[in-house]
């Protein structure tokens, strides 16, 4: 009997958006026959495994990796109510995609696991001001995050999502031996500030979060926990609290922004996390941030786009230790879908023209 992996093959159609319905519908086929196969009551035959193959762009040595482990739950996003469970399903498949593609390519190339130390009881504070040491970051603001991150083999999945409800995700990672990975929305109604703290805030979740069991009703705590990690990893107390000290004007703030690079938001929030904003006096601040449209969108300040590597470096490495035009084929996708996760002139082997989001 030939091997079938039949996680692989939910994948694949929830990475289309589609439903078994709608998928049994364009195969041709019936709604028990899917339902069958993603349960693994059934394993199709070589035809049908090439038709889906077909169907999805995968080679079909895709689906024949039973030795592939996906990750299921414990899932945070940093996301808006109005996303749709079918949307945030078709995201998280693109990303598990991605990541079954990154941990390939990082396993034959090189020992890859994160540089990320054990919590060990810490508190959210407690575990930036480590980690910040741990990595010899300098004092003051991150001049880069994404290579920061990165560069301690965390690696960004960065693709546009298709919406703007989502920011990002971390990635339960259940190979020890393979990088941690964060989804991280490019989208570009998104500006650099919010990515930033968007990133600090899935770190918080990797390093504080990875080894809990994931429980809906403490989603609140671990949110919250997140964002106190990602406002000290940013602007450690230590050094932003000369910064923030009294009067906190919109003039102030628009400073203090391109020198952090944080929104202004995010440094109200700060000073008040430090105790250097009264509640009065911060109701008056986001009032005004109504009045003159802050809320929705701040002075951008010059701010310029910081741009993960990580995915596109492990492709340049493969490509010059193993040489060819193989990358589609080592993945097991076919060339159109390559092409539409990585970009046409990776394929063909002009990296340089490559984007530096993928």
């Amino acid at each position: 009997m030939p091997s079938f992996n039949p996680d692989l093959f939910r994948l694949a159609r929830e990475e289309r958006g589609l439903s078994q319905k709608a998928l049994a519908e364009a195969l041709k086929v019936a709604q028990s026959e899917i339902s069958k196969i993603e349960s693994g009551k059934k394993v199709p035959g070589e035809a049908f495994v090439g038709t889906i193959a077909a169907f999805f762009g995968y080679a079909p040595e895709f689906f024949a990796q039973t030795d592939v482990v996906l990750p299921e739950d414990g899932i945070l996003h940093r996301k808006r109510s109005a996303l749709s469970a079918t949307e945030r399903n078709r995201i998280e498949a693109e990303a598990k995609a991605r990541m079954l593609d990154a941990t390939a390519l990082a396993k034959c190339q090189e020992a890859f696991t994160s540089d990320l130390p054990a919590r060990d009881g810490r508190t959210p504070v407690e575990m930036a001001r480590f980690l910040r040491s741990a990595w010899s970051v300098p004092a003051g603001p991150i001049d880069n995050l994404p290579l920061l991150v990165e560069r301690h083999r965390v690696l960004i999945l960065a693709f546009d999502f298709g919406t703007e409800l989502l920011d990002a995700f971390a990635l339960p990672q259940p190979d020890p031996d393979a990088p941690v990975c964060i989804a991280f929305n490019t989208n570009p109604a998104f500006p650099p500030d919010r990515h930033r703290f968007t990133l600090a805030h899935e770190l918080g979740h990797v390093v504080l979060h990875r080894d809990e069991f994931a429980d809906e009703s403490d989603e609140k705590r671990q949110e919250n926990e997140a964002n106190e990690f990602a406002g000290e990893f940013l602007a450690p107390e230590g050094d932003i609290r000369e910064d923030l000290l009294p009067p906190l004007t919109f003039a102030r703030l628009r400073e203090l922004k391109a020198k952090w690079k944080m929104s202004m938001g995010a440094l109200v929030h700060r000073a008040q996390d430090i105790g250097l904003l009264k509640k009065s006096e911060a109701s008056r601040i986001w009032f005004l941030f109504g009045r003159y449209g802050y809320r929705k969108r701040e002075p951008g300040m010059g701010l310029a786009p910081e741009r993960a590597g990580g995915v596109r470096r492990l492709l340049e490495k493969f490509r010059e230790s193993h040489g060819g035009d193989g990358l589609p084929e080592f993945l097991h996708l076919a060339r159109t879908l390559f092409e539409r996760r990585y970009g046409a002139a990776t394929a063909v082997g002009n990296l340089q023209g490559a984007s530096a989001m993928t």
